[in-house]
């Protein structure tokens, strides 16, 4: 839980950092939004954060809060606003996601909110608010999706080989070393 909670909060502050002069954060966001299914939980959390803890109600209401989102940070995240369809769609298989609506959290929540629809390899991805993307089978897939799960995200370590600051599933779970991660020098 507290691997988690660093992450959500190394995410925040990456994306707080957007006016400071440093170049590395880009990088530190980027690295944290790789896949479509972590940028879209990204959103629904950055979204939950702006709306007092409440998700969107709807795609149509999500969608509008992305485009009207900092373009500066959307463009850190790869997400381009003219082609929410794409962002949208599972990289995997191609399908759009499925998406869970009127989900409570905010700040260190751990929801799972972004779904494959059909996943690959007999397992699907399942996308938590705070950007963890996590493979699952299909029981429990069933189960998170209908919100009946007291499943929290594994938080386990690195696999093997994975690169030093990486998370259970290899995945970045924090910036990269070097990177800015707390609140600017005064001046910046």
């Amino acid at each position: 839980m507290f691997t988690r909670l660093v992450c959500a909060l190394a995410l925040g502050s990456a994306i707080g950092l957007v006016g400071c002069s440093r170049d590395r954060t880009a990088e530190a966001v980027g690295a944290m939004n790789t896949s479509n299914a972590q940028r879209l939980s990204n959103m629904y959390a950055a979204y939950q954060n702006f709306k007092g803890g409440r998700g969107p109600a709807s795609e149509a209401e999500f969608r509008e809060f992305i485009k009207s989102y900092d373009p500066t940070k959307l463009k850190m995240m790869n997400i381009n606003p003219d082609d929410l369809d794409g962002l949208f769609k599972s990289e995997s298989d191609g399908k759009p996601f499925k998406v869970r609506y009127n989900v409570g959290g905010g700040r260190g929540s751990q929801d799972p909110v972004v779904f494959e629809q059909e996943g690959k390899d007999g397992k699907k991805n399942v996308g938590y608010t705070g950007g963890l993307v996590e493979e699952v089978d299909d029981a429990t897939y069933k189960q998170l999706l209908a919100g009946k799960s007291n499943k929290t995200p594994p938080a386990g370590g690195p696999p093997a080989g994975a690169p030093a600051g990486a998370g259970a599933k290899g995945r970045p779970t924090g910036p990269p070393p070097g990177a800015p991660t707390g609140p600017p020098a005064p001046g910046q």
